[in-house]
């Protein structure tokens, strides 16, 4: 019982993080850049690299439910490698060129940031997709084969994965648009990549929150709220 209760907590714990991210990020810069990346070069860099590196953590250490027949990987399979694939997205950060608002950190180097590095960037780029994608199969595949969840729950959960997965392939095709075209497709869609980023995180966010059961955390609540406001009229 105690196993399950941590493993709902760290569900609620990712979800809760998730949420928060892209709101910290604009709360501490106040300013719109292209990325959630970007942030790594402002004062919103250690909400960046603390809320990113909670999420490595958490999943590496999440073990999830064994392998079961006919399955292709385990939950903790999946959850080490995508908790490894976000540290690397924290440890090798994008580049800091081409943002629509004001970086800091620029004039001199800050921890592993550069300007132009094609393979670092590639690095990033690609440790971050594949994050995201992991987590989209964890919602689609692994967190309907609960038999006991309800026919709405799984929905969503398969609607989360694959609205991660379609925020991961449209920046891909925008990306692959701007590489044959030559062109800057921030000046057309501003900031195209950090709202992509935030729909695709929401997306996996609410999924570890429903999975980690925060509805009936919200439901007990409600209950006792309602219990104490009943058992105080009565003792009018």
């Amino acid at each position: 019982m105690e196993d399950k209760k941590s493993m709902y907590s760290l569900r609620k714990t990712i979800g809760i993080l998730g949420l928060a991210l892209p709101l910290l990020l604009l709360a501490a810069h106040q300013d719109l850049l292209s990325s959630m990346s970007h942030y790594y070069y402002t004062t919103g860099g250690v909400f960046f690299i603390l809320i990113l590196s909670a999420f490595g953590l958490i999943l590496i250490n999440y073990r999830g439910y064994p392998k079961k027949d006919g399955e292709l990987m385990s939950d903790r399979l999946i959850t080490t490698i995508a908790g490894i694939c976000i540290l690397v997205t924290v440890l090798v950060p994008t580049k800091s060129e081409n943002p629509l608002g004001t970086l800091f950190f620029t004039d001199s180097p800050y921890l592993f940031g550069h300007e132009s590095n094609g393979l670092l960037g590639a690095i990033h780029l690609l440790s971050a997709a594949f994050f995201f994608f992991l987590l989209g199969y964890m919602s689609f595949y692994k967190f309907i084969l609960n038999h006991n969840a309800s026919a709405s729950r799984n929905r969503l959960f398969r609607r989360s994965g694959m609205i991660v997965w379609a925020s991961v392939g449209a920046l891909i095709v925008i990306f692959a648009i701007e590489k044959l075209l030559k062109i800057n497709m921030d000046e057309v869609f501003p900031a195209y990549t950090f709202w992509l980023e935030w729909v695709a995180v929401y997306a996996f966010a609410v999924a570890w929150l429903v999975k980690g059961r925060i509805d009936k955390d919200i439901h007990e609540v409600v209950k006792k709220i309602t219990d104490r406001d009943v058992l105080s009229n009565s003792n009018k």
